[in-house]
């Protein structure tokens, strides 16, 4: 099996596991006709391509964490990562740090904000650049401050980054 097969199969397995992390199992209950759905605030819709950073605990009740890479991630190849903070309550002010680790170098969008009186449900939108130095799989941290009801509040997400080997250059057709 290539080691780009056996990389691809590690991303899949460990999206697919980070995916449930903090959910509880789903309660299996008889349906009630009584009972009506509830009704979450609409709000502004994300892009499709982005998925939900993984939330250290609860954190995402109150605030989430989503992202897109540009492309897939590769050696020696800059990387824009598009951010959206979606606050679930209302804060006095949302401030984010984000911090990459051992293999990824962040040239551009380390901070973000403080932003003032967020509102619900209202993505704030940020972009990262990212410079894979080696192969392997990452994470970049985002610290999320907020100002609210609850105090000062530091939540913690985590954006995992599986970056393959170098491309090579195009050779050209032989004439």
């Amino acid at each position: 099996m290539s080691s780009c097969r056996i990389l691809a199969l590690s991303a899949s397995a460990l999206f697919a596991a980070l995916a449930g992390c903090g959910d509880p199992a789903p309660e299996q209950s008889a349906p009630t006709t009584s009972a009506k759905p509830a009704v979450k605030p609409k709000g502004e819709a994300l892009p499709s391509e982005m998925v939900a950073a993984v939330a250290a605990g609860k954190s995402s009740t109150a605030i989430s964490v989503h992202f897109a890479l540009a492309s897939p991630p590769t050696v020696a190849t800059p990387l824009p990562v598009r951010i959206a903070i979606v606050p679930h309550e209302p804060f006095a002010t949302v401030s984010v740090h984000f911090e990459s680790h051992d293999g990824l170098t962040m040239p551009e969008g380390e901070d973000f904000g403080p932003v003032n009186d967020v509102t619900p449900e209202k993505p704030l939108s940020h972009q990262l650049m990212l410079l894979p130095a080696k192969e392997g799989m990452f994470m970049v941290t985002a610290m999320v401050d907020t100002l609210g009801e609850e105090g000062n509040v530091v939540r913690i997400f985590s954006i995992p980054v599986v970056v393959g080997p170098a491309q090579a250059a195009a050779t050209p057709a032989p004439k």
